[in-house]
C-alpha cells in the first residue's frame, strides 16, 4: 500500500429541526473523524479554518454543504489525492423515487429542494479533475439510494476516468439507526480487518466485517473504477491487524526519501510516499510499468522511479534470504563490522516529514540494504554491486565461505558471482592486512625518553610474534624515531615477498603520548605517519603491574558495551578537571566505563591521562593547537566513529596539507586506543611474576 503525501477528508454531520435530534451523531462523526485523520489510521490532513474538515450544526443550509465539499474538492484537486467525505444524519427518498436526499437544518421530506442530492453531489466530486478518487461514507436512513447511476459517472468532464467507492448504512427502503456504520467502522478502523491485507478498502471484506456488528439494516457499499493510472489503491485506512504495517515490512525513511524524490520529479509535488510496505511497492511497480500517465511532468524521470522501486523491492529479498542464511548469526555487531568492511563510510540519516531517522548509531539491517542498493551505486555501474559487497562482507565477517550454497544462489539470481568472488578476495586480503602488524613499546620510559624500544611482528594467526630489541643511542625523540627505524628495518626482513607492513602500534607513558606524535616524526625519507598507519597506545598495559589483568577485564566490559551503542563518549569539561577527588571517585565507581574525551587540552594533559588510561579503553582529546572550531569535535567523532580509530591516519595526512579554510578537522584529534586485538596482545603480560631482585653476595 503506497500512501500519497496528502489525503483530505470532510466529514459533515447535520441535524434536522423536522426529524427530531440524533443524540450521539456529533459523537459518532468526531470519533469518525479523528481515525480517518489518525496518521497511522487514516492518514487524512485535518484542516480548521473557514471550511474546516469536521462539519457540524442544527443549523447548516444546503449551500453550507455544497460550500464546505467544493472547498474540500479543491484541496485535493490541488494536492492530487482522494477525498473521504462522510456524510452523517437524517435521508430521505421521495415518494417514486429511491434518490437519497441528505438533510440538513430546514430540510423536509415534502421539499427535496430544501435537501441535497447526494448522488448528483458524489457524481459531480468524482468527476473532479485532479481528484485521485472520492470514498464516500454515507449513514443515513435510505442510504442505499445515495450510489449514483451509472450513466451519470460514465460521462462528465472526466469522460467517466474516475473512481469512487461508497458504504451505506442501509437499503434504499430501510431506516437505519443510532449512526450504526459510522460506530462501527470507526471500531473496525481503530481494530484493523484480520485477512484484509496492510490496508482496509471498501471491499466485501469491510462490508461483511460491518455487517457482522450491525443488525436490523444492511450495509452496502459500491465501487465505480474508470481510472486506469492511480497512484495508489483506493485504500481507506491502513490495517492495524496486519502485521506488514509493522516497521519490519516497511520502507526505511532513506528507502522513502529517495522514493519520494523520484515520484514527484516524474508526476509533481504532493505525490510522494510517506510510509511504504512490499505490497504498495509492488502496486507502483505496477502503475509505473503500465503505460502512459496522464499528468506526467517529466517522462523521462518515470526509469528513475522504476529503479528505485525495483531496489527496494530486492532489499525485502535479500532480507528475507539473510535472515534465512545467517539466522545463527545476525547481529548488531554482526551488521557494524561488515558496514566497515564494505566501506560504508557515513549513512546519511533519511528524513521524513521533518523528522530524521539516525541511523549511526545501530543500523537495522533493512537500512544498511537500502544504503547498498540506492547509495553506492557510482554511474554505469552494475545494479547490485554495492549490494554483492555488502552481502558478501556479512559472509565474509560471519566466518562463511564464498562456497555458502545460500551465497551462491543468490549471487546466480542476481547475477552478482564476480563482483562477490572479488568482494571475498579483497576482504581477505584486508584481514591479513590487518592481522600484521608491528607493535613498538616505550614502556622503559619511566621520566623522559626510553634508553631502548621492544618490537613484536604480529602476524596472524596461532604464531607466536617475533620479539627483538633496539637500542637508542641518545635521549630524545630523533633517536627514537632512529630505533623505531630500525626495527621497521628488521621487520621487512622477517616478511616475506610481497607481505607489506601497514599497520603500527606505539605504545607510550602518558607523558610522551601527551606532548609526542609518533606519526609526526621522520623515519628515513617519510614521516613516520605518511605510509602506515600509526595508532598510539598506553604502555601501562604492558607493565609488570598487578592490575593489568583487572583493567584489562573493565576495558573489555567497556568496549562491548561501546560495540552495542557506538559512539558514547563521555566528555569532560574544565569543571570536572577542577574537581580531582570527585572525578576520581566516579571514576572508582564504574562512572566512565566507556570512551572518555576531553573537551579541550588541558594544561596539565600528562597528569589528566595518568587519570583516565587505567580506566577508559580509549581516551580522546584535541591537540593544543587545534583549529578555532575545536568544539565541534566531539560533533565530528559522534559523525565519524565508524572510521575511528584507522580513519585517524587519513585525517592527519589531510591536516599536514594545506586546507586553511577547515575550521574544524578530525585531524585535530589525538586518541589512546585499546580495541580487542590490543587487549590480546596485552594478555601475556598480564600474569607476569615479578620476583624481587637477588640479592648480591
Amino acid at each position: 500500500m503506497t500512501t500519497a503525501a496528502v489525503r483530505h477528508v470532510l466529514v459533515i454531520a447535520a441535524q434536522c429541526a423536522a426529524m427530531g435530534e440524533l443524540t450521539r451523531l456529533n459523537e459518532a462523526a468526531r470519533e469518525l473523524h479523528d481515525a480517518l485523520t489518525d496518521p497511522d489510521l487514516g492518514g487524512c490532513r485535518a484542516r480548521t479554518g473557514a471550511y474546516p474538515s469536521l462539519l457540524t450544526g442544527d443549523d447548516l443550509a444546503p449551500e453550507d454543504v455544497d460550500k464546505s465539499v467544493n472547498a474540500a474538492l479543491q484541496q485535493a484537486r490541488a494536492d492530487g489525492a482522494v477525498l473521504v467525505l462522510a456524510l452523517l444524519g437524517h435521508g430521505f427518498t421521495p415518494p417514486q423515487s429511491s434518490e437519497l436526499y441528505f438533510m440538513v437544518g430546514g430540510s423536509t421530506p415534502q421539499s427535496p429542494r430544501s435537501a441535497l442530492d447526494v448522488g448528483h453531489l458524489l457524481t459531480q466530486a468524482a468527476d473532479e479533475p485532479g481528484v485521485d478518487g472520492l470514498i464516500a461514507i454515507v449513514d443515513t436512513c435510505h442510504a442505499g439510494g445515495a450510489v449514483p447511476n451509472a450513466a451519470r459517472l460514465a460521462g462528465g468532464v472526466r469522460a467517466g476516468r474516475s473512481r469512487l467507492a461508497m458504504l451505506t448504512a442501509a437499503a434504499a427502503d430501510q431506516p437505519a439507526r443510532d449512526l450504526s456504520l459510522s460506530r462501527s467502522l470507526t471500531r473496525t478502523l481503530k481494530t484493523g480487518v484480520p485477512g484484509a491485507g496492510p490496508a482496509v478498502y471498501v471491499d466485501r471484506t469491510l462490508a461483511e466485517t460491518l455487517r457482522d456488528q450491525v443488525s436490523g439494516q444492511v450495509i452496502g457499499r459500491a465501487e465505480y473504477d474508470q481510472d486506469p493510472f492511480p497512484l495508489e489503491g483506493l485504500w481507506l485506512a491502513r490495517n492495524p491487524a496486519h502485521t506488514a504495517n509493522s516497521r519490519a515490512d516497511t520502507v526505511g525513511s532513506l528507502g522513502i526519501q529517495d522514493l519520494r524524490d523520484s515520484v514527484e520529479l516524474w508526476r509533481g509535488p504532493h505525490r510522494s510516499p510517506r510510509r511504504v510496505t512490499r505490497t504498495a511497492l509492488r502496486e507502483l511497480r505496477d502503475f509505473v510499468t503500465s503505460g502512459q500517465v496522464d499528468d506526467e511532468r517529466r517522462p523521462d524521470a518515470r526509469e528513475d522511479v522504476e529503479d528505485v522501486v525495483t531496489g527496494l523491492l530486492e532489499v525485502f529479498r535479500t532480507k528475507e534470504f539473510l535472515t534465512d542464511a545467517l539466522a545463527d548469526s545476525l547481529s548488531s555487531d554482526l551488521l557494524r563490522s561488515a558496514r566497515r568492511l564494505a566501506g560504508f563510510r557515513s549513512l546519511a540519516a533519511g528524513t521524513v516529514d521533518g523528522a530524521t531517522e539516525a541511523v549511526e548509531s545501530s543500523v537495522p539491517l533493512r537500512d544498511l540494504l537500502e544504503h547498498a542498493v540506492l547509495r553506492t551505486r557510482r554511474r554505469r555501474e552494475a545494479q547490485w554491486k554495492g549490494l554483492a559487497r555488502f552481502v558478501t562482507a556479512l559472509f565474509h565477517e560471519a566466518g562463511l565461505p564464498r562456497t555458502h550454497p545460500g551465497l551462491q544462489a543468490w549471487a546466480r539470481r542476481l547475477d552478482v558471482h564476480t563482483e562477490v568472488t572479488d568482494a571475498y578476495a579483497e576482504f581477505a586480503t584486508d584481514q591479513r592486512r590487518r592481522a600484521l602488524r608491528l607493535v613498538i613499546s616505550l614502556a622503559g620510559a619511566w621520566t623522559e625518553w626510553p634508553e631502548e624500544v621492544d618490537a613484536w611482528l604480529l602476524r596472524g594467526g596461532d604464531d607466536l610474534p617475533l620479539h627483538q630489541r633496539f637500542r637508542c643511542e641518545t635521549s630524545g625523540s630523533h633517536s627514537t624515531a632512529q630505533a623505531i627505524g630500525a626495527a621497521l628495518r628488521w621487520a621487512r626482513r622477517e616478511l616475506p615477498h610481497p607481505e607489506l607492513l601497514e599497520h603500527i602500534d606505539i605504545a607510550a607513558p602518558a607523558h610522551l603520548l601527551a606532548r609526542w606524535h609518533p606519526e609526526e616524526e621522520k623515519v628515513g625519507r617519510y614521516l613516520l605517519g605518511a605510509r602506515y598507519s600509526v595508532v598510539p597506545r598506553w604502555s601501562g598495559r604492558l607493565d609488570e603491574a598487578e592490575d593489568n589483568a583487572e583493567i584489562n577485564d573493565a576495558a573489555r566490559k567497556a568496549l562491548r558495551k561501546l560495540a552495542a551503542a557506538p559512539a558514547q563518549v563521555k566528555w569532560i569539561g574544565p569543571a570536572a578537571l577542577d574537581d580531582r577527588s570527585a572525578l576520581e571517585y566516579r571514576l572508582s565507581i564504574g562512572q566512565y566505563d566507556t570512551a572518555v574525551g576531553v573537551d579541550h587540552c588541558p594544561q596539565d594533559l600528562e597528569e589528566v591521562l595518568e587519570l583516565f588510561l587505567p580506566f577508559a579503553p580509549i581516551v580522546l582529546w584535541p591537540r593544543g593547537d587545534a583549529r578555532p572550531a575545536a568544539h565541534r569535535l566531539p560533533e565530528l567523532v559522534r559523525e565519524r566513529w565508524h572510521e575511528l580509530p584507522d580513519g585517524l591516519a587519513a585525517a592527519y595526512r589531510s591536516r599536514w596539507q594545506a586546507h586553511h579554510d577547515c575550521t574544524a578537522c578530525l585531524g585535530d584529534l589525538r586518541a589512546v586506543w585499546h580495541d580487542e586485538a590490543w587487549l590480546e596482545f596485552c594478555r601475556p603480560f598480564e600474569h607476569r611474576v615479578v620476583t624481587a631482585p637477588e640479592e648480591e653476595a
